[in-house]
């Protein structure tokens, strides 16, 4: 969630979990998860746009040819699993019930084994990586301030992303090359 100043014209109101409602904008972003987190690509929508909508994200990363994609619960969606099949991705994410009483109940063949597979010990431990996403939105609206800017337009937003994200790369390229472990580095202390 992107807080958005409330004059800015641009920005719609939408539902956050942490936040509950506010007024700007959202940042989907791709990352990979291995010894650093880096992000891949990224969209910036307005509030009111659903996480499922945003299925550009997942042409992008055809780039890279992931094995699986992570995603969180509101990317549950049969048309995401549709699009990862045509890419020949792996989608697992989080199971979002929708009024359903239980699994069984799913009207998607494709959400239904994604659920089924969630519930195995294997499907769990793939999961457990997403948290690392967390993390990386953690330290970009920590360290990096990219929550609090209160910014007229998406433009804006846009430029003051790609800023944040271009300084989270070059601190990580800083952080392999200095055999750094620590998210505290000298210059952030």
């Amino acid at each position: 969630a992107l807080r958005s100043s409330l004059y800015d014209s641009e920005a719609r109101y939408g539902k956050g979990t942490r936040l509950g409602r506010y007024k700007g904008y959202k940042l989907h972003c791709t990352a990979c998860v291995c010894d650093s987190i880096l992000p891949l690509s990224f969209s910036i929508t307005t509030a009111n746009v659903y996480d499922n909508q945003v299925q550009g994200l997942l042409y992008e990363l055809k780039t890279y040819n992931p094995f699986i994609v992570l995603a969180d619960a509101a990317y549950d969606d049969a048309q995401w699993f549709k699009v990862s099949k045509t890419l020949e991705y792996n989608l697992l994410t989080d199971v979002n019930m929708r009024k359903a009483n239980s699994i069984e109940s799913f009207k998607d063949e494709s959400r239904y084994k994604n659920a089924l597979f969630m519930q195995s010990p294997i499907g769990k431990n793939l999961y457990k990586n997403r948290l690392k996403i967390e993390q990386l939105f953690s330290i970009l609206k920590g360290l990096y301030n990219l929550e609090n800017p209160r910014l007229y337009g998406q433009k804006r937003y846009e430029r003051h992303v790609k800023w944040v994200l271009l300084s989270y790369i070059i601190d990580e390229f800083n952080k392999v090359n200095s055999k750094i472990s620590s998210r505290k580095y000298p210059w952030n202390l």
